[in-house]
């Protein structure tokens, strides 16, 4: 039996090697940055406001890209993808469950969102080597500089 903590870190750990694994390096930066940001916003703004400008983020980007096309609203697509999943709600009724929520669901919901996002910050930095501004780590830095 696996405690909710367990869980939430092998599945946002699954989802950055996922992201790791697709060599997209543009992809990275735009999700370490959009996995950065997310609880800063939420603290500032609330979990309502913060998913509506992820959710227009991924619309701008793929009513204007092109199909593969790896840019910034997919980075926020792909996030907001795994918020949804680790919240066990469909991706394309997060904004609606999140809205219709009463106040203490709301509270909730927001509390687990904040945790599963301290998981999805830790590994992006940690598998993906890319701090907040995009840019490799320190330690990404020097691992591929030893490399050479």
């Amino acid at each position: 039996m696996q405690t909710r903590q367990q869980k939430d870190s092998l599945r946002a750990l699954e989802d950055v090697q996922a992201i790791r694994d697709s060599n997209e390096d543009d992809l990275k930066k735009t999700y370490a940055r959009a996995v950065y940001r997310f609880p800063f916003l939420v603290r500032q703004n609330g979990l309502q406001q913060t998913l509506g400008f992820y959710e227009g983020k991924a619309k701008d980007s793929s009513s204007s890209g092109t199909e593969g096309d790896v840019s910034h609203g997919n980075a926020e697509e792909e996030f907001l993808k795994h918020i949804a999943q680790v919240l066990g709600i469909e991706r394309s009724d997060l904004i609606s469950t999140i809205s219709g929520a009463d106040v203490e669901k709301y509270m909730y919901l927001s509390r687990r969102c904040l945790e599963v996002a301290l998981w999805y910050r830790r590994f992006t930095a940690s598998v993906l080597g890319v701090d907040i501004t995009g840019n490799p780590t320190e330690e990404q830095v020097t691992a591929e500089g030893g490399k050479e």
